[in-house]
């Protein structure tokens, strides 16, 4: 059975360093930039009302999104005039 834990614990160790490669390769989080304006200290008092933060971090993902789906759109068009000719 101790075999059977160093096994164990050895593929653990070895995921853990891969993802903390991965980790590291990511950017920053985009969703942080509301703590860096000049609002952020009456950012909650405005949010009661109306919640920016939330819209703010909405609209990143999505334009997000729209701009990798838009990304992948010309390249399988090249792929297809390519494939084509």
């Amino acid at each position: 059975m101790d075999v059977f834990n160093s096994i164990v614990s050895w593929v653990g160790d070895k995921i853990n360093i891969i993802l903390s490669f991965v980790a590291l390769a990511l950017p920053d989080s985009p969703f942080t930039l509301l703590d860096k304006t000049p609002i952020a200290p009456y950012l909650s008092y405005i949010n009661y009302f109306v919640p920016l933060d939330f819209i703010c971090d909405v609209l990143a993902a999505w334009t997000s999104a729209i701009l990798i789906f838009y990304g992948f759109q010309i390249i399988l068009r090249w792929a297809k005039a390519a494939a084509s000719s």
